[in-house]
């Protein structure tokens, strides 16, 4: 029996968006963290670092969420006890996508294990599991992604600890991407004096979400320099 998931899908989109926007801007000063969050085309993997990770896949017609919380994991459960009920359409995009990104070597054989997903379109989400047991199972790692975005910005600012001028540039940055979602942006070089540490782990991460450095900016060990 499906079970109504108490999410927004777009405010979902929105607050995975913000925390990779975030990830993106001081993943230089962080470099050891640069696998916490991620975007590959439509897919928004995050890594707590603690035994849990989860994928949300934005495909333009459905959303589908997967965890794997090691603490969690039944050995012998298959994948898809999680995805009871699930539509054959959606399963073929979870298939193809979300679920690529939590295989494991199972006894030489690569299967995806999970311990919790929800799915839906972007008018309503639904599982097989109430959302209680979904967060308990994995589902807590997008906490903060689930913020009011205030909240979320200030949880993200004691998360990472950020200046004035990084929240200014997370906003900005987050509100274009939402405006103009299929364009590319380029920073100015007065937007990139707000970028600190190994910058080239910043431009990986701006570049999965279609950001750039100014064209006439160079990566360097300091601040990026004009060429």
């Amino acid at each position: 029996m499906s079970k109504d998931i108490p999410v927004n899908p777009m405010d979902l989109y929105h607050g995975c968006l913000f925390a990779a926007v975030i990830h993106a801007i001081l993943v230089g000063e962080y470099p050891e963290l640069s696998y916490e969050h991620s975007w590959d085309g439509f897919n928004y993997s995050l890594n707590n670092s603690q035994g849990c990770r989860g994928t949300v896949t934005f495909h333009p017609q459905y959303i589908v969420a997967v965890f794997q919380d090691i603490a969690r994991i039944i050995p012998g459960k298959s994948a898809y006890d999680c995805l009871h009920g699930m539509p054959e359409d959606i399963l073929r995009i979870a298939e193809s996508e979300a679920l690529q990104y939590v295989l494991v070597d199972s006894g030489g054989e690569i299967k995806p294990v999970i311990t919790a997903a929800f799915w839906g379109t972007w008018e309503e989400l639904t599982g097989c599991q109430r959302w209680s047991d979904i967060l308990e199972n994995g589902g807590y790692i997008l906490e903060n992604q689930l913020l009011p975005h205030r909240q979320s910005l200030l949880q993200w600012d004691d998360y990472y600890g950020m200046t004035s001028g990084q929240m200014e540039l997370a906003e900005s940055l987050f509100a274009r991407k939402i405006a103009h979602a299929e364009e590319a942006i380029f920073l100015t070089p007065e937007e990139t004096e707000n970028l600190y540490g190994d910058f080239a782990e910043c431009a990986v991460a701006l570049r999965e979400l279609d950001i750039y450095l100014p064209p006439h900016c160079q990566i360097s060990q300091g601040r990026p320099q004009d060429i």
